[in-house]
C-alpha cells in the first residue's frame, strides 16, 4: 500500500536540504500557518512564523550535518512522525537521537502547532 506524502514528510525533506542549502529555509516556513507554534526539545515554544524562522536558523548553526530517516502517519487533527537522526555538530561530535513530531494542521493544511519529542538520545 503506498503512503501519502504529509506536510511532515514535506518538513522534513526541506530542513535536511536547509541545512545545505539555506535557500530551501522560506520554503520550510510556507509550511506554517502565520500563527503557528512550535514546541522545540528543551526550549522555550514559540510562536509565529518569523520566531519559528529563526529557531531553525540557530539549529543549522550548531549542527554541520544531518541524516534523517522518519515514518509518517495521519492522525484525527494532523499528522505524526516517528524518526531518527544521526549528525555532526560544529564541533565534530557526531550525536544520534530517535523522536517524534506530532502536527496539528489548520483548515488549509498548514502547521498550526508543532511538538517535538525525543524519545531516545545519546546524550549524556
Amino acid at each position: 500500500m503506498k503512503q501519502t506524502k504529509t506536510v511532515l514528510d514535506d518538513y522534513f525533506v526541506l530542513t535536511d536540504r536547509a541545512n545545505f542549502d539555506r535557500q530551501a529555509l522560506p520554503e520550510v516556513i510556507e509550511l506554517f500557518a502565520d500563527e503557528a507554534e512550535l514546541q522545540p526539545v528543551g526550549a522555550e515554544r514559540v510562536k509565529g512564523k518569523q520566531a519559528i524562522a529563526k529557531l531553525l536558523e540557530k539549529f543549522y548553526q550548531s549542527y554541520s550535518s544531518v541524516q534523517r530517516v522518519w515514518k509518517t502517519r495521519t492522525t484525527d487533527n494532523g499528522v505524526e512522525a516517528v524518526w531518527a537522526v544521526a549528525g555532526k555538530r560544529r564541533n565534530g561530535e557526531v550525536f544520534a537521537v530517535h523522536g517524534r513530531h506530532i502536527a496539528q494542521l489548520d483548515q488549509a493544511g498548514k502547521i498550526a502547532n508543532l511538538e517535538v519529542e525525543l524519545l531516545t538520545s545519546d546524550r549524556p
